[in-house]
């Protein structure tokens, strides 16, 4: 597995995204994090490397794909600190990584967050990007979250089974 498609699913937007731009550094960092946000089941602050811990993440696994929502602080907040008062959700990101996964993630994505005009499913592997609409509310999160979001989808496609 080479490289990855990163889909947005609002406008279209098609990259494809190798695994060479993600650091393994990096992956060190973001695939015990990814677990261990799986594991609680609650919103899971982003690394404290990151100095961005008032953003947070819920993940869920379902039928072998990820699937992950990034929450922002909703009013004041401390920068670089973990947020516990309310949040809103930036983005969600799906991750399938085989056939048998990609075609019932996509139709659950599509179904739930809607996609451009004619947009077909990419091959696997993919991670596809639907934007919500606090997104705006965040505009210099625009700058970061495609990194993020394909960082992530990396943990996640090069993560260890167990």
């Amino acid at each position: 597995m080479n490289y990855l498609n990163h889909i947005t699913l609002d406008t279209g937007n098609l990259r494809r995204s190798p695994r060479a731009e993600v650091g393994d550094e990096t992956l060190r960092i973001l695939t015990p994090w990814l677990h261990g946000a799986l594991e609680s089941g609650q919103h899971t602050p982003f690394p404290a490397e990151f100095d961005m811990s008032h953003f947070s993440v819920k993940a869920t696994k379902e039928n072998g794909s990820l699937l992950v929502t990034v929450f922002a602080p909703r009013g004041p907040h401390t920068p670089g600190k973990p947020h516990v008062g309310q949040t809103m959700p930036l983005v969600t990101l799906g991750v399938a990584q085989r056939s048998r996964q990609g075609a019932e993630l996509w139709a659950k994505m599509v179904a739930q967050f809607g996609a451009a005009p004619g947009l077909q499913k990419p091959s696997e592997p993919w991670c596809a990007v639907a934007l919500h609409p606090p997104v705006v509310g965040y505009p210099e999160s625009l700058d970061w979250l495609g990194d993020f979001e394909r960082c992530v989808a990396w943990a996640w496609l090069t993560r260890e089974k167990s």
